[in-house]
């Protein structure tokens, strides 16, 4: 019998997220997150400083693997995503190092697989609950370099795509096939092309949004059309 994964009832209607199912109850505690932002709280005084790792000083680029929550991380991320509620479902976010020193972050997390293209490039099987699919990909949903360097963009992409390959495995003991990213203009993904991803078009700019007692139910208005790029793993 099925039941909720948080508090185990097996006596309300069931909801599927993510690949696991969830009473209404802890869907809509779990909706808010901390503050309003998924358990990652922006902290203005965070000095990137603090931050130096001397295990890496010898090391000219690296990744360090740390939790949403990490308060650099949280950062630099609502400094480039202001209006952003967090980040959710499966996710692997690093912290980029240049000697010793945080430069940025990348991060990656669940896509959404309701794009015809996304089926088309990656034969994904329709027949299969969109949550299934979504276990093959993840989403670069941010990338953001504080100090950078010329050539730097396509080193730490290069470098990121190898470490998630390898991490997502061992942490959700599944393979990857691909990534994907939405790149909103005037950005170009220059990046991204460099690195030898493929573009495919531009997204409809339509959101999709849950709120308040409906949040189980999707809800769309007009958005900001982006460019999308993929990538597949050989």
């Amino acid at each position: 019998m099925r039941a909720c994964y948080k508090c185990k009832t097996t006596n309300q209607k069931l909801f599927q997220t993510f690949g696991k199912f969830i009473c209404l109850d802890c869907l809509q505690k779990r909706r808010t997150g901390r503050k309003g932002h998924s358990g990652m709280i922006y902290d203005s005084t965070v000095k990137e400083k603090d931050y130096y790792d001397n295990s890496l000083k010898n090391i000219p680029l690296s990744l360090k693997e740390v939790p949403k929550s990490h308060k650099l991380f949280a950062k630099w991320f609502f400094e480039h995503y202001p209006n952003s509620k967090g980040i959710v479902g499966r996710q692997l976010n690093f912290l980029i190092y240049r000697y010793g020193r945080p430069i940025g972050i990348i991060g990656f997390n669940s896509p959404p697989v309701n794009y015809r293209k996304f089926y088309e490039f990656f034969n994904l099987d329709p027949s299969l609950p969109a949550s299934e699919n979504a276990k093959k990909l993840l989403n670069n949903n941010v990338f953001r370099i504080i100090h950078s360097e010329k050539n730097l963009g396509t080193q730490i992409l290069k470098l990121a795509r190898n470490q998630v390959r390898r991490r997502y495995k061992e942490k959700y003991n599944d393979e990857l096939i691909g990534l994907v990213t939405f790149v909103e203009p005037p950005r170009t993904g220059a990046i991204y092309k460099a690195d030898n991803w493929v573009y495919l078009e531009m997204t409809q700019g339509i959101e999709v949004k849950r709120r308040g007692e409906n949040w189980i139910h999707k809800q769309y208005s007009k958005g900001v059309k982006k460019h999308i790029f993929v990538y597949r793993f050989s």
